[in-house]
């Protein structure tokens, strides 16, 4: 092996200058090369370990051997960097990972949603057409209630709307907590929570329209309701994807789907939190409020319109693309 002849030493700077030109970027990242350039790195990074192997059998004198430990050493490390840099996430923010997991799973939100308003619906209907049913479904501090004001059911004082906000904020948490963890009931209790507060919601809303007191009602409801039902869907499809993992493994154990599943349901119970205290806060300062009928339906279709936007868009990558 001649050592010291010119197309060997000419290989071992070139090689040598590749790799100088690619440590001086922070990322050393072979992306700067075309693909010309990438394919000859990789030839003169193969000749050199081949060259280094020679050397050390033949017992080259050791400043060869140095120098070409060296620039296999340095080769590696820029190759091993490189295929080992961890892939960019498709959502670069942690904000994000909500609405793309719900956007993943909108079966999941699709059969809560059934549950929860067929129910409410079906005793809806049963509480119109047969008033009655309304002393056996809809509890007793609502039955003989009479709202001081059309289009508002509560007059909560202003310094009592802090204490009101949390009580409020406190309970739908709650709900919404037994519902995702009810899932783990193989979905059966997660099934009966969203039965029974869609019963509870339609037969409350049935006997106020029996009574007549149906727009201060829907009065009440509007500013928060929408966030709040919604908040309580999401949280109802956090358990069925628990239940998912049960009925459904896949090709890998109960335990293991569980735990990859719980990651998704769990990014779903966080950002329900987060829309069960905003829906908290209108209901607590704003739906008890003097604002007039068309006001709240203002606030209805802007809060939904805002949350519906950003289960739409946050993540997309339809959308990052195009802006």
């Amino acid at each position: 092996m001649n050592y010291e002849g010119s197309d060997k030493q000419a290989c071992w700077a070139r090689f040598e200058a590749t790799v100088s030109n690619l440590q001086k970027r922070r990322d050393k990242d072979l992306r700067i090369l075309s693909e010309t350039e990438l394919m000859d790195f990789f030839d003169q990074y193969q000749t050199i370990t081949a060259d280094l192997a020679r050397a050390r059998s033949l017992g080259a004198p050791d400043s060869v051997v140095d120098r070409l430990n060296r620039m296999a050493v340095a080769g590696h490390m820029i190759l091993y960097a490189y295929n080992t840099r961890p892939k960019r996430k498709t959502s670069t923010r942690w904000w994000a990972s909500f609405a793309q997991v719900l956007r993943q799973n909108l079966w999941a939100l699709g059969l809560s949603s059934i549950l929860f308003f067929g129910a409410a619906l079906i005793t809806f209907a049963a509480v119109i057409q047969n008033p009655p049913l309304g002393f056996d479904l809809v509890p007793d501090e609502f039955l003989h209630f009479n709202p001081a004001k059309e289009d508002n059911m509560h007059d909560i004082p202003s310094l009592s709307r802090p204490i009101a906000a949390s009580s409020i904020m406190s309970n739908n948490i709650q709900v919404s907590l037994l519902a995702f963890g009810f899932g783990l009931t193989a979905g059966i209790g997660t099934s009966a929570i969203l039965l029974f507060n869609g019963m509870y919601l339609g037969a409350i809303a049935g006997w106020f329209s029996v009574q007549g007191n149906s727009r201060a009602l829907w009065g009440w409801i509007m500013p928060h309701g929408g966030v709040e039902l919604l908040a309580i869907c999401i949280a109802g499809a956090g358990g069925f994807l628990l239940a998912k993992a049960i009925y459904c493994p896949g090709q890998v154990s109960r335990r293991t789907a569980l735990k990859k599943m719980g990651k998704s349901a769990l990014t779903m119970e966080v950002g329900v939190i987060v829309m069960l205290v905003f829906a908290g806060l209108i209901e607590g300062f704003v739906s008890p409020s003097s604002i007039t009928y068309p006001t709240r339906i203002a606030v209805l279709i802007s809060t939904l319109g805002l949350w519906g936007c950003y289960f739409a868009m946050a993540g997309n990558q339809v959308f990052s693309r195009r802006h």
